[in-house]
């Protein structure tokens, strides 16, 4: 790979290295610029080789730019088959190794900083899937027939067919027509419920709601649905909520969640919706939790003016689940627990000698060998853990920080970087939106999520520094800060998120990207500043106005006439992919005018 690497390097680095101006690459010097002025660029590099990649061409093309326009840094995450976490498989895509080594060598030759972006709590299940995230399942009714038992199965859902006007369903647009009862399509029966844009409305919602109050807690449950829909363009998408609204069940990867295969195991593809489509039947899997009972919504959201379309969803179903997506760790910290119905024999999986004695585990079911002390009719509580993917998406689900195999991990995936990148000085941790945390017994009794969050930054950052002493550490602000994501309750997290910046590092630079308005952005910097942090602003968000952008150096301004200090640092962020950097030159242009003391002019 060295030889050919080394064989076109001349001929890339011409196009690599091509100047930017007649005046070089000096850059003026500035009174109090932020000493940090980066790009955030995220993406696969390594689909293809080189030139022949889109992305490899747009991050170079960005460097030539940023380097333009007064920028001093890519703060680069990896994304898809190229990303960091590949080089902790045994075998990486072919195009991998030698299209870092040109991105590399461009970005010295352009006096542009490459910070990688990474190492965030998803990163350890990569390399060991037993450690991702699990919920507790307790006591589901099993019943044994022959040699197997099964979860019981009984249905939660009455009227699922929507045959009987049952009240417990909230069709809420109703009254505008965008949610109805149809009488001339259904899947089965006579009625199904219609999504669609009531006539004259340029912007709208479709919803259909229900309270789902006869759930238990730690349970799992399997929801399943048939949909239909003609010319419909429109976000489609299924959630399920707390009761003050904070998800339990939202799926980024999929709208409408991602299915279970007969066999067990995940779909290959998520739940989509085609805009036009015969009845097609969907299931996601769900746990309650701590909650008692959810809230169910699907539908449409926002109908921008277009054409209508249409959706029907008809014969959904609620039924509880046990033993899906099962995780057991090794050593085996999360057990399956199989009782009689009254909790009073507590069944062996093994015997003494190791070998099956009551029942072996499988996929949604329990096998009773010959030896098996449970009789036939018998109705068991079954209790275990299950898999937290797919809950919030189905990558980037955390993983337990309970053992020391993840910091391990962490730190075998950080060496892989530092030799990838030749050495960055830097590393911003990419701890953010982590929605479903502290859910592994293997931690002590009773931590808060807050302490487990802070536990968990702690050691990774003193795990990295004892290896890299040097190494200057970046994190987002949103799971440590009190205005954002460290908050009492959050999404699917087990426990309050409050204190868990206590775990970070005086040195660990805060990078804020703290959304809504210029008040909360200041009363963010202040209580970061208050704890003695330094921090850098994430601005921009496709924000095409640069709205984003006033509001922050607002902030910034009031907040240092408030006695705030070591916001060092700005970030042209975007969520946009390859399309999300046309307006580079025009975030330095405003701030350049704006706050000309801030921006190389």
């Amino acid at each position: 790979m060295k030889k050919k690497i080394t064989g076109i390097t001349l001929a890339l680095l011409s196009v690599f290295s091509l100047p930017v101006s007649a005046a070089g690459d000096t850059t003026p010097a500035c009174t109090n610029c932020f000493e940090k002025r980066w790009i955030y660029f995220g993406g696969n590099i390594t689909a293809s080789f080189a030139t022949t990649d889109a992305t490899f061409n747009k991050l170079i093309e960005l460097i030539h730019v940023a380097k333009a326009e007064g920028y001093n840094g890519i703060a680069y995450n990896a994304g898809g088959s190229g990303a960091y976490t590949a080089m902790l498989d045994p075998t990486t895509p072919s195009n991998y190794h030698a299209n870092f080594a040109l991105l590399v060598q461009a970005a010295a030759d352009n006096g542009m900083e490459l910070i990688p972006v990474g190492g965030g709590p998803e990163v350890p299940q990569r390399a060991a899937p037993d450690l991702i995230e699990a919920l507790p399942v307790s006591d589901t009714p099993f019943i044994v027939q022959g040699n197997q038992a099964r979860p019981v199965g009984a249905s939660f859902i009455t009227d699922g067919g929507f045959e009987n006007n049952d009240t417990a369903w909230d069709l809420f647009e109703n009254a505008s027509g965008n949610v109805i009862y149809d009488t001339t399509v259904a899947h089965t029966g006579q009625r199904s419920v219609k999504f669609t844009k009531g006539t004259g409305t340029t912007v709208a919602t479709a919803r259909l709601h229900r309270k789902l109050s006869d759930l238990r807690a730690h349970s799992a449950y399997r929801l399943s649905f048939w949909v239909r829909s003609s010319n419909y363009n429109f976000p489609f998408r299924l959630q399920m909520t707390d009761d003050a609204g904070r998800p339990m069940y939202l799926n980024a990867s999929a709208r409408l969640g991602w299915g279970t295969a007969p066999n067990g195991a995940w779909n290959a593809d998520g739940n989509t919706l085609a805009a036009t489509q015969d009845w097609t039947h969907y299931n996601l899997d769900f746990n309650t939790g701590n909650n008692v009972g959810l809230r169910l919504y699907l539908g449409t959201w926002s109908m921008p003016a277009g054409p209508n379309g249409e959706v029907w969803i008809d014969d959904l179903d609620i039924r509880e689940i046990g033993l899906a997506h099962t995780i057991r760790r090794t050593p085996r910290s999360l057990p399956v627990s199989v009782k009689s119905e009254d909790g009073s024999i507590t069944y062996q999986e093994f015997d003494s000698n190791g070998q099956p004695k009551d029942y072996i585990v499988g996929s949604e079911s329990l096998t009773l060998p010959q030896v098996s002390t449970i009789g036939e009719g018998q109705i068991l509580k079954v209790s275990a853990y299950q898999s937290a993917q797919n809950m919030t998406a189905m990558w980037g689900t955390p993983a337990s920080a309970c053992y020391q195999k993840f910091f391990d991990i962490q730190k075998q995936y950080y060496d892989h970087i530092h030799a990838l990148l030749a050495g960055p000085s830097k590393f911003f941790l990419h701890y953010d939106e982590n929605r479903v945390l502290n859910w592994d017994p293997a931690c002590a009794a009773n931590i808060t999520a807050g302490k487990y969050l802070a536990d968990m930054i702690k050691k990774h950052q003193e795990t990295l520094l004892q290896a890299y002493p040097n190494l200057e550490l970046y994190v987002w602000n949103d799971m440590f800060d009190p205005k954002m994501n460290a908050v009492p309750k959050y999404w699917a997290v087990n426990g309050d998120l409050s204190n868990s910046w206590a775990g970070l590092k005086p040195a660990t630079v805060i990078v804020n990207w703290t959304d809504e308005n210029t008040a909360k952005r200041k009363a963010s910097l202040e209580f970061f500043h208050s704890l003695g942090q330094k921090q850098m602003i994430a601005g921009y968000y496709d924000d095409h106005t640069l709205g984003n952008i006033a509001s922050w150096m607002q902030a910034l301004t009031q907040a240092q006439a408030n006695g705030v200090s070591g916001v060092n640092g700005f970030m042209y962020t975007t969520w946009n992919g390859n399309n999300g950097y046309s307006d580079v030159k025009a975030v330095a242009d405003y701030i350049k005018q704006h706050y000309p003391q801030r921006w190389p002019q």
